[in-house]
């Protein structure tokens, strides 16, 4: 239950728009738990944490790793992260 909580928890902070922490939340989840469910979602919502401290290119290259490392992620998350990359203006 780890990465789901770790994954919660910069849930929380990035609602609260604390960006910087939510993006380390984010990172640790998908880092320390290879193969997690949660991975995915994990590297949307760091990117989005990204965007939102204004480090655009770093959040280009997040989208861009979820898009080709989990091309059968769920349906939603692959249509945010490419809604996310067009907003973004990524390459």
């Amino acid at each position: 239950l780890a990465p789901n909580a770790q994954f919660w928890l910069g849930e929380s902070l990035l609602a609260q728009r604390n960006y910087r922490d939510a993006a380390d939340a984010f990172l640790k989840t998908y880092t320390d738990n290879p193969g997690s469910d949660k991975n995915p979602d994990s590297l949307l919502k760091l990117g989005l944490s990204l965007n939102g401290l204004g480090e655009g290119d770093a959040a280009c290259a997040t989208f861009a790793e979820l898009l080709s490392k989990f091309p059968n992620a769920a349906p939603a998350v692959l249509s945010q992260a490419r809604e996310e990359r067009s907003r973004a203006q990524c390459s």
